[in-house]
């Protein structure tokens, strides 16, 4: 997994990324920094990471791998570039991170 930051303006990014299991922990990125984190998705395709994303005057849930949604787009490295509209994951087929989502309009503890 590869996040970047793509803020306007040279804000900086903060993430916690988290699944059930293992907490990534809070890292801060400035404009055009990216971090990584590798796992292996688990045997029942049911392998969840979510992220909250903070910038100045923001701040944004986002579930950053969902075995069903993103296996098939990123069988080695999935790669993010997150804006202010969304992320948007690298899409191997068009060269390009066109594959843009919204954020989640709040938290969900249920992944906990």
């Amino acid at each position: 997994m590869k996040v970047s930051n793509n803020l306007e303006n040279g804000l900086v990014l903060t993430t916690h990324c988290q699944s059930k299991n293992d907490d990534i922990g809070v890292i801060s990125l400035p404009k055009g920094g990216t971090f990584e984190f590798s796992f292996k998705p688990n045997i029942f395709a049911t392998t969840l990471f979510f992220c909250r994303m903070d910038w100045k005057g923001a701040s944004h849930y986002f579930d950053i791998y969902i075995y069903i949604r993103d296996y098939d787009h990123c069988p080695h490295t999935c790669r993010w570039s997150v804006k202010e509209g969304g992320p948007c994951l690298y899409d191997i087929g068009s060269g390009k991170y066109d594959l843009c989502y919204p954020w989640k309009k709040s938290q969900n503890n249920n992944h906990l």
